[in-house]
């Protein structure tokens, strides 16, 4: 009697795992750009390596259908690839005067972190991305906005989230590497080692289609223009930041199951200093 009261105990604990874990996985939903759950990624393409991890802050409950979470990117984590040249500083020529150099080179790795919340009652939230990476003339540079995002379901299989976000740039002070000696110490054209050059307004959309359960594609493009400073697309020797205005994206993915799946990726701008790139990720849902 107690052996048949013990396997009725141990079935009834797994038959409750089970359905635990089905829950769980209805609720993931990897195709959606706006859905919250724990993951980790790692991809490989012309840019190099790539590491992504999304951590779920917190869940839906029976009186509350808000999800809150934050990734993390880091892109080309070994600097691969060809690199441009970056600006020293000014240096006095006998016969030119005042003349750039360029004995550096810029790091083309990159790290994300993003923090999102999400009703997926109505599909509406916020969330706030920020960039950290290198640019040729200014050093380091961080992008930092935030704003809203929505979630339109055109059917069953196509769904489209447009985002609206508003923010700032902030690079280094290098008013010490354009200005002649004489004048880079001075109090009045130098700040604490900090600028907001720009800013910013960007809007984007994804549109997601499903083929079926296993096959489906993720499209995504982005507009980004200055508010108010430095101009975003505008050339440095214009006082701009020369950064690409759009980028594309397009994603199709095949879903192994409800938790991993492998994506081919491929994306485009409209930059002259940066060229196409593609690679191919792994992600997995815990």
């Amino acid at each position: 009697m107690k052996k048949h009261l013990l396997s009725v105990a141990v079935l009834a604990s797994m038959t409750c795992g089970f359905n635990a874990m089905a829950a769980d996985d209805a609720d993931i939903d990897m195709s959606n750009p706006t859905d919250v759950y724990t993951s980790l990624g790692a991809s490989y393409g012309s840019e190099g390596a790539n590491i992504k991890g999304q951590l779920m802050l917190s869940e839906k409950t029976a009186t509350s259908g808000q999800k809150t979470g934050i990734i993390f990117e880091a892109k080309n984590l070994f600097n691969e690839g060809d690199k441009t040249p970056q600006f020293t500083g000014m240096v006095a020529h006998p016969d030119y005067g005042m003349v750039p150099t360029f004995n550096d080179e810029t790091s083309k790795r990159s790290f994300r972190l993003r923090y999102g919340t999400i009703n997926t009652t109505n599909g509406t939230g916020w969330s706030v991305d920020a960039i950290l990476a290198d640019h040729p003339f200014y050093g380091n540079m961080a992008v930092v906005q935030a704003g809203p995002v929505m979630t339109i379901p055109v059917s069953d299989n196509f769904y489209i989230w447009p985002i609206l976000y508003a923010g700032a740039v902030v690079v280094e002070d290098n008013m010490s590497q354009i200005l002649p000696p004489n004048m880079a110490g001075s109090t009045a054209v130098s700040s604490s080692g900090i600028d907001v050059p720009s800013l910013i307004m960007t809007g984007m959309v994804y549109a997601r289609y499903a083929f079926n359960d296993n096959w489906w594609t993720l499209v995504s493009a982005s507009y980004t223009e200055e508010l108010q400073g430095k101009g975003w697309s505008d050339d440095i020797m214009d006082g701009g930041l020369q950064m690409a205005s759009f980028s594309g994206e397009i994603s199709v993915a095949y879903q192994m199951n409800k938790r991993q799946n492998v994506r081919v990726n491929y994306k485009t701008d409209n930059s002259d200093s940066t060229d196409d790139s593609y690679w191919i990720e792994y992600n997995h849902a815990f």
